[in-house]
């Protein structure tokens, strides 16, 4: 039985299934390596940060959250949009992540020095 959280992957390879015949039509199933938690509405986005062992998502609960994900640890909790969360997005080479808000403004969190975590608040679309 399969649960919503289930991945199902489907191989066009074809593999021997042991019955001799050289092809599977059976779904490869896999389960989630870990949850992360904290949210308390829905989640809209989520991005890899540069090096993969972090994560942020973006809610409908006003906030984005950085995860570890070797650990499920909430690591950051960006708080400061007025309305929902509408997506987030990270850079590919810099520890920078944008949040965007219904509240019409759009965040910069800058994450590359460990020791200040910096925010810059940029206006929006106004529809």
């Amino acid at each position: 039985q399969m649960s919503g959280e289930d991945e199902v992957e489907f191989s066009d390879k074809d593999e021997p299934d042991g019955d001799g015949d050289g092809s599977s039509d059976c779904p490869i199933v896999r389960g989630p390596l870990t949850s992360l938690k904290s949210h308390q509405g829905v989640v809209i986005a989520a991005d890899w940060l540069v090096g993969g062992k972090q994560a942020v998502t973006a809610s409908w609960d006003r906030t984005a959250n950085l995860y570890d994900v070797e650990t499920s640890e909430l690591v950051h909790s960006l708080t400061g949009h007025d309305q929902e969360l509408t997506h987030c997005c990270t850079h590919p080479t810099q520890r920078l992540v944008v949040t965007s808000s219904r509240d019409t403004t759009f965040r910069l969190w800058d994450f590359r020095d460990p020791s200040i975590h910096s925010v810059n608040v940029f206006q929006g679309h106004t529809e």
